[in-house]
């Protein structure tokens, strides 16, 4: 169990860790274990982890890095995770140990209160949950390794009660009180389990996006905070052919516009232009939760709705379809940079426009077509925008000042010498 638990909390959970260290205090405290021979075995074992998770992790990562260690010193030493939302130390005690055992809890408290065997399994998982309280930030995922130690003491309580049934009625009537619970547990969990697939609007809305625009060969989509954090994982990317984003960076339209997304999956439609994006699909999340009154409660059974309480839904996120990609993405090109040239690198009239530009300025944003995937789309919208079929074509300041020759009437003119002026 020690290699086991030392690998386990060097390579994927840190936390493993925590609750080996804590596991090995208390066998120590009952002289069970010998702390050298033991200590012996977490470091050959520690070692052997870190050989194998470096170099890998840091190969996978093209940095030098322990992945865990790395989780560790974020969250514990930097309490980086508090940003994710804080709670009291008592949380995991009075909120999520309750909601993930159910009727388990209380059998073991009382089983840990009556059986001295449970306190001393026990008292290390109350240990570890104990110091992961003192972080701020709390997450059930951090304490899942007690849940099976909770659930075997309270059945304890439900074996000493079966035993004991034949000599005895309180023991009767309290193991069909824990068996009416277990029951109560099983529905209950049921039901929490049907409303916890509804706080994952974000995995349903990249499904569904797949599903509106299967036919597409290229999507290149944008997912928010909100939506990466509600389901919208690395494997809801299904088309290898796609691009997917998470970038956190983009401050405002121009920076979506810039990063040339077709599709943005966002909780804030209202950042964007209703002139430039459309909203092809609305995903609803969770709401509130409800008791129904009586009355509401004695028509959902007409309808085989036997659950008392009523789930409310509303809109969490929006998918945002960008109406002319490569119109919008050319005028955002244009309002950001003072001077662009649109060029073809294979061009002639091309390389002598920019040699003649090169008189004049020493750098300028230049945009080969075709070396641009779309590059059709983008002479398309050219033409759009300008009416000129040909390359080059410069612009300044959002306006086209022509191809080659255009340019060499200009320049013969004089009128060039301020064509990189701010």
């Amino acid at each position: 169990m020690i290699r086991y638990l030392t690998f386990a909390g060097v390579v994927f959970r840190f936390e493993v860790g925590i609750l080996l260290i804590i596991l090995l205090i208390s066998e120590h405290l009952h002289a069970t274990l010998s702390l050298s021979s033991v200590l012996k075995q977490m470091v050959a074992t520690a070692i052997i982890s870190l050989l194998i998770t470096v170099p890998l992790d840091s190969y996978l990562w093209q940095t030098w890095l322990w992945p865990e260690g790395m989780v560790f010193y974020f969250n514990a030493i930097l309490n980086k995770s508090s940003e994710w939302g804080t709670l009291p130390f008592h949380a995991y005690f009075a909120s999520f140990l309750p909601r993930l055992l159910l009727v388990s809890y209380p059998l073991a408290g009382l089983a840990f209160v009556t059986n001295g065997r449970v306190r001393r399994m026990l008292m290390p998982m109350i240990a570890y949950i104990a110091v992961f309280s003192l972080l701020p930030h709390k997450e059930w995922r951090f304490i899942i390794y007690t849940i099976p130690v909770f659930t075997a003491a309270a059945a304890t309580c439900i074996s000493r009660s079966i035993h004991a049934a034949s000599r005895s009625w309180l023991h009767r009537i309290a193991l069909v009180a824990m068996l009416a619970g277990a029951a109560a547990s099983f529905a209950i969990a049921l039901t929490m389990f049907h409303i916890s697939r509804l706080n994952y609007p974000g995995g349903e809305a990249l499904y569904a996006l797949h599903a509106i625009e299967k036919n597409e060969p290229y999507v290149h989509v944008h997912m928010d905070a909100d939506t990466a954090m509600t389901g919208a994982s690395l494997y809801g990317q299904s088309n290898p052919k796609w691009s997917y984003s998470k970038n956190e960076t983009h401050k405002s339209q121009d920076d979506f516009l810039e990063a040339r997304y077709t599709h943005i999956i966002t909780s804030t439609p209202d950042l964007f232009d209703t002139a430039l994006f459309e909203i092809i699909d609305e995903t609803y999340g969770l709401d509130k939760i409800q008791l129904k009154s009586v009355d509401a409660y004695k028509k959902s059974i007409q309808n085989h709705d036997f659950l008392p309480i009523q789930v409310r839904m509303s809109p969490k996120l929006y998918t945002l379809r960008l109406i002319n990609p490569q119109k919008t993405w050319m005028e955002a090109m244009l309002r950001k940079y003072p001077v662009v040239l649109y060029s073809k690198s294979y061009c002639p009239y091309c390389m002598a426009a920019k040699q003649l530009i090169s008189k004049y300025c020493k750098h300028i944003e230049v945009i080969e077509v075709d070396h641009q995937r779309n590059g059709y789309e983008i002479q398309d919208a050219l033409i759009e925008l300008t009416g000129q079929r040909t390359f080059p074509n410069l612009f300044k300041n959002g306006k086209s000042l022509g191809g080659y020759d255009r340019l060499s009437a200009l320049d013969r003119e004089g009128k060039l010498t301020d064509l990189c002026d701010a």
